[in-house]
């Protein structure tokens, strides 16, 4: 009797050729009945075919948030900022946090700077525990922060900004 066309149903060793791990670049993935999942985190998406899984970034990850207050920003944010209002830096950033804040008002929007935190814009520096500050409708700052001297790196600037 032919055995095309038979599956085999009973268990037993895995063949040596099934991967029964994946190693990330954070971690082992060991799948479970059989299934491996595989999900995108905030910005990206996944999908599947054939034996090919891709992962696309679909935005930089960003949220954006109107503001019309003061308020503590939170690292990988960006703020439209509409009203007067004072945007405290996070106290406790960790390397590469990046805010982004949009003037979107002639009222004054000042960035302050948490304790032992310096604020950088091109060649001028805040004092410690610093601001910068605009009331040019358009002005925008992206700020990085860098571990190593404590200070918020302007990457990109646009309008008119004053340190204090």
């Amino acid at each position: 009797m032919s055995q095309a066309g038979v599956n085999n149903t009973t268990s037993g060793p895995v063949p040596p050729s099934v991967p029964t791990s994946f190693v990330t670049d954070s971690g082992t993935a060991i799948p479970a009945a059989n299934i491996l999942n595989v999900l995108g985190g905030a910005g990206s998406q996944t999908t599947g075919s054939g034996n090919t899984i891709t992962i696309n970034v679909i935005n930089d990850g960003f949220p954006w948030t109107d503001k019309a207050v003061s308020f503590a920003a939170a690292a990988q944010n960006g703020y439209f900022c509409t009203g007067v209002l004072t945007c405290t830096l996070p106290a406790a950033p960790t390397q590469g946090n990046t805010i982004i804040i949009y003037v979107d008002s002639a009222s004054a929007v000042t960035i302050q700077a948490n304790a032992g935190q310096t604020i950088q814009i091109g060649a001028g520096q805040s004092s410690v525990a610093g601001t910068a500050t605009s009331t040019a409708e358009g002005s925008v700052l992206t700020l990085v922060f860098r571990t190593a001297d404590l200070e918020w790196h302007s990457i990109s600037d646009n309008g008119t900004w004053t340190l204090a």
